[in-house]
């Protein structure tokens, strides 16, 4: 098993919590702070430079490294739900009748 693969592992448990719990409560459109406290709650603690959005629910964070100029990665992930009636009974349906996240945004933003 490769580093990268075994680092991320160790994040597994806290990833599929995050994502259970951004799933239970889908938002829809450019409002989603429920959405966006989920994020910021997640992200507190680390060394990130976090921006929030002013017309809409976004979150940006910025981690700096320490070695001068180099490479740059940009990770980004939509973190709204559509209008679609979950038809699933697990512990973390959405609690939002007719609305859920159909398409893997909640997975994208807690990975």
């Amino acid at each position: 098993m490769s580093r990268t693969v075994e680092l991320a592992e160790g994040f597994r448990d806290e990833i599929v919590t995050l994502r259970r719990a951004l799933h239970q409560v889908p938002e829809y459109d450019l409002a989603l702070p429920k959405t966006q406290q989920l994020v910021l709650d997640a992200l507190e603690g680390l060394p990130l430079e976090i921006t929030l959005g002013k017309e809409l629910s976004s979150v940006t964070a910025v981690l700096r490294g320490g070695g001068g100029p180099g490479p740059v990665v940009l990770l980004r992930g939509d973190m709204d739900a559509l209008p679609v009636t979950e038809r699933v009974d697990v512990p973390y349906v959405s609690q939002h009748p007719g609305m859920m996240h159909a398409c893997g945004h909640d997975l994208h933003v807690a990975g």
